[in-house]
This record gives C-alpha cells, structure tokens and sequence, in this order.
C-alpha cells in the first residue's frame, strides 16, 4: 500500500511539474521555431527610438 501512495505523489509531482512548466517550454519551442533572429528586433528599435528622448522634470506646486 505504501508503494501505490510512493507511485501516486511521484505521479502528482510529475504532472504538477509539467504543467507549470509548459508555458516556458512552449515559449521557447515557438521562439525557436518562428522566432528566428528577429526576436529582438522589435525591442532594438523601441531602443534606438527611446535613446533620444529627454527625460521628464518634475515640477513642484
């Protein structure tokens, strides 16, 4: 009896790990695959465009 509790936790760790897991797999998988290496394109020039930008004063009543 306690080996069939010892196969059950290990089965629930199992299907807990996996799940919590599965979004970081998958996100990796479709970065791999459709991904390619434009990934950080977006980001570089979100980048480029926010380098000139003056930064806002604060201004006190």
């Amino acid at each position: 009896m306690a080996l069939f509790f010892r196969d059950l936790l290990l089965l629930a760790v199992f299907v807990i790990g996996l799940t919590a897991f599965m979004g970081i797999i998958s996100h990796w998988f479709s970065l791999k695959l459709f991904g390619g290496r434009s990934v950080l394109k977006f980001v570089d020039r979100t980048k480029s465009f926010q380098s000139s930008w003056r930064n806002v004063k604060r201004r006190d009543l």
